[in-house]
């Protein structure tokens, strides 16, 4: 009596999903309940823009940070050991090499700092390219 007990039970679950089920009409509004509301979903693009921060630290005294990737870009001011910041991305394309390394990282604030090769500043997880 308990294996055929257990056997339906089991079966039950199977038996249901077998039988078609009716189509929903996903403008039905005959239901108090329910109201079809219009909205605006953003595009995958900008929302792949939306991207986190990724805190770091500088770990060098006077790390200048710049208006652009490039040692030629105006220096606006610097960062003294020990300084928080919120990395937005990293982009070696058209960048100055600094200390055998080409990645530069923008700052959430826009500026750009110097990454060589995470001497001068750390990061605390995956960083996009720009």
């Amino acid at each position: 009596m308990k294996f055929s007990a257990l056997a339906v039970a089991a079966l039950l679950p199977i038996a249901a999903l077998a039988q078609p089920l009716e189509a929903a009409d996903p403008q039905a509004t005959d239901h108090p309940d329910f109201a079809v509301v219009d909205y605006e979903v953003p595009a995958v693009e900008a929302r792949d823009l939306e991207k986190r921060a990724v805190s770091g630290k500088v770990l060098v005294d006077g790390l200048r940070y710049r208006t652009c990737p490039r040692t030629s870009c105006s220096a606006v001011g610097q960062y003294s050991k020990g300084t928080k910041i919120s990395i937005k991305c990293f982009t070696r394309k058209d960048t100055t090499t600094v200390n055998g390394d080409a990645g530069w990282a923008k700052l959430t604030n826009g500026y750009y700092v110097a990454m060589a090769y995470g001497k001068y500043i750390t990061w605390s997880s995956t960083l996009y390219a720009c």
